[in-house]
C-alpha cells in the first residue's frame, strides 16, 4: 500500500503526485517542492514484507516483533545510503538533497528525471543501434567509475535503473543494494543483496560480495551492454554455469564491443575485466595505420586538461594560414580550423571548454559555470562567449549547429586509430581533408572518453533551454548532434568564412 495522491510531508514542503513504483524495500513518487513549485522524486523506505501502512494516517508500522530489529537495521541502511549520496557530484547520477523520517519511516528527495527507462525504450523500441548503446554505456561507466572511486558498489546496475533524460543523456538511479567497503574490513553497510536475473554475477547471487570487487557491477554493465544490443534480457547466471550459452549478438555488432560484452560477462570472478578502465579499453578501437602520416610517436602530456598527439601534417591537411592559424577548405560554406583550439598540430586534443566560456579551467561544474541557466541562443556573435573568437581573434568562431550537420551529413568520415591516437580523417568534396581527434570530455576535474569519443561544442544553445547546448559526438561507427549540459567541458574546433 503506497501514499495517496496529495499526502503531504515535511509540514506541507513536499505534496505527493503520484506513485510512480516500488521494489522489496521502497516505495517512489512524483512529487511538488511546494515552495519551489518544482517536481521532484521521493523515495519512501517501506519493506513490504514486513511493513504495514495505517491507511488513514499513513503511518507505517513493523508487522511482527521479531522483525522490528531487521526492519530497523535495514531503514538505517536507507538513510546511511540516502546521506552518502546527497554527497554525489556527477551529472551521470541521480542527485539527492533532502532526508528525513516522517510516519515511523524514512524518506530521500532527488531530482524527478523526465524520460524513460533504458529498460522501457528497449521494450517499445526494441534492440538499439551500435553508436546509440554504446552511448548510453560510456556514460554510465562513467558514473561508474566515479562511484567505485569512493570504495562503493552499485549492485543493481540494470537497463531499468537507468533513466534517459530529455537531452537523452543516461542517468544512473537506485542506489538501495548499493555497500560501501574499507580497505580494512571489508563492507561497512549491510543490506539484502539485489539479485536481479540475468544482471548479478554468481558471486552476488551466492551472496559472497563481502569486499570491494569492481569486476561484480562490470558484470552488470556488461550485461546491461548485452540487453541494448539484442533486446534480450541475458540468461541467468545459474543457467550459464549449468551449460546454457547467450544467443548471439547481432553481426553488425565490432569486434571491439563483442570481446567486451564477452569478457566482462566471464562467470569467473578473477578472470573477468576488472574495472570499468579495463572496460572502456576493450571498447576502444583497435590499431589501424593512419593515412598519410608518418610512424606516430609517444604522447606526451602537457598538463592535467591537455594531452598532447605528434606535430605530424600531410599534404591532405595543408591549407591556409588566416591570423597564424591554419584553415582547410574542404568545399563547404565554411573553411574549417585545422586543429582543435588548444592544440599546436592536428592530432593533439587541445583544451577543453564549457560552453559559452573562452578559458580552459581545472573543473567543470554547473557551480563554476558561466553560462548555466543564462538564456543565449547563441554565442558567436560575442568574443565574450564564443572562445574561438576570443583566443584567435579575427573572424574565427565556433560553428553553428547548421555548419556542424553539414560537415557530417556531406563528408566522407573514416576511423582511424595507433597507439596513442584515435579519431576521423574527415574528407571534404574538395578532397581535403582535416583530423577530429577522440578527445573525450571533462566533467567534475577528470577526462574522460579520451580515445573513444569526441565531443564538440557548437556556437547553438538547445531551443528553450537555458541549461543545454548542441554539439557533436561521435564513436567509431556513429555520430550525432545532441544536446548537453553547458558545464561540460569538451573540445572546440573553430571555422572561418572567407
Amino acid at each position: 500500500m503506497n501514499l495517496r495522491e496529495n499526502s503531504i510531508l515535511q509540514g506541507g514542503k513536499y505534496k505527493i503526485l503520484r506513485f510512480i513504483g516500488s521494489g522489496g524495500f521502497g516505495c517512489t513518487y512524483e512529487a511538488e517542492h511546494v515552495m519551489l513549485e518544482k517536481h521532484v522524486a521521493i523515495k519512501e523506505f517501506f519493506a513490504r514484507d514486513f511493513c504495514n501502512r495505517d491507511e488513514q494516517m499513513s503511518y507505517v508500522t513493523v508487522a511482527t516483533q521479531s522483525k522490528k530489529p531487521l526492519v530497523e537495521k535495514l531503514r538505517k541502511k536507507f538513510l546511511d545510503e540516502a546521506k552518502a549520496m546527497c554527497r554525489f557530484q556527477h551529472p551521470g547520477i541521480v542527485s539527492v538533497f533532502d532526508v528525513f523520517e516522517e510516519n515511523g519511516t524514512a524518506y530521500y528527495v532527488m531530482d524527478f528525471i523526465e524520460g524513460r527507462s533504458l529498460a522501457d525504450i528497449v521494450k517499445s523500441e526494441g534492440r538499439l543501434s551500435e553508436a546509440r548503446a554504446l552511448k548510453y554505456v560510456l556514460q554510465v561507466a562513467d558514473a561508474l567509475k566515479y562511484v567505485h572511486a569512493q570504495n562503493r558498489l552499485h549492485l543493481d546496475i540494470k537497463p531499468g535503473n537507468i533513466m534517459v533524460d530529455k537531452s537523452d543523456n543516461a542517468i544512473l538511479i537506485d542506489f538501495g543494494a548499493s555497500k560501501q567497503y574499507d580497505e580494512e574490513n571489508g563492507e561497512n553497510t549491510s543490506t539484502l543483496m539485489g539479485k536481479t536475473p540475468g544482471y548479478a554475477p554468481p558471486e552476488q547471487m551466492a551472496n559472497r560480495v563481502m569486499k570491494f570487487m569492481p569486476s561484480t557491477d562490470i558484470y552488470a554493465l556488461g550485461a546491461t551492454l548485452y540487453k541494448l544490443l539484442t533486446g534480450n534480457t541475458p540468461l541467468e547466471a545459474s543457467f550459464l554455469i549449468s551449460g546454457e550459452v547467450l544467443d548471439p549478438l547481432p553481426n553488425t555488432v565490432s569486434q571491439a564491443t563483442r570481446s567486451a560484452v564477452e569478457k566482462s560477462m566471464l562467470l569467473n570472478m578473477k578472470l573477468r575485466t576488472q574495472t570499468v578502465q579495463d572496460f572502456l579499453r576493450l571498447l576502444s578501437p583497435g590499431s589501424a595505420r593512419l593515412d598519410n602520416t608518418e610512424d606516430v610517436i609517444e604522447a606526451t602530456v602537457l598538463d592535467e586538461k591537455n594531452v598532447v598527439f605528434p606535430r605530424h601534417r600531410s599534404r591532405s591537411y595543408a591549407g591556409r594560414n588566416v591570423d597564424g592559424h591554419d584553415c582547410v577548405d574542404l568545399g563547404l560554406s565554411v573553411c574549417w580550423a585545422a586543429s582543435n583550439l588548444g592544440a599546436r598540430s592536428p592530432y593533439e586534443t587541445g583544451y577543453y571548454f564549457a560552453w559559452g566560456e573562452p578559458t580552459s579551467k581545472s573543473a567543470y561544474t554547473k557551480r563554476n559555470s558561466g553560462t548555466y541557466r543564462i538564456s543565449l541562443n547563441s554565442i558567436s556573435a560575442d568574443p565574450k562567449y564564443d572562445a574561438a573568437r576570443a583566443l584567435w581573434g579575427g573572424a574565427w568562431r565556433l560553428p553553428t549547429e547548421k555548419e556542424m550537420r553539414e560537415l557530417f551529413e556531406i563528408c566522407t568520415w573514416t576511423w582511424m586509430a595507433h597507439e596513442n591516437f584515435a579519431g576521423y580523417k574527415v574528407t571534404g568534396p574538395s578532397g581535403r581533408s582535416i583530423v577530429l581527434p577522440a578527445a573525450g570530455w571533462i566533467s567534475e576535474t577528470t577526462p574522460s572518453g579520451i580515445r573513444r569519443n569526441g565531443c564538440y561544442w557548437t556556437s547553438s544553445s538547445k531551443p528553450g533551454d537555458k541549461r543545454h547546448a548542441l554539439g557533436l559526438y561521435f564513436l567509431n561507427g556513429g555520430r550525432e548532434i545532441e544536446a548537453y549540459y553547458r558545464y561540460y567541458g569538451r573540445s572546440i574546433r573553430p571555422v572561418i568564412t572567407l
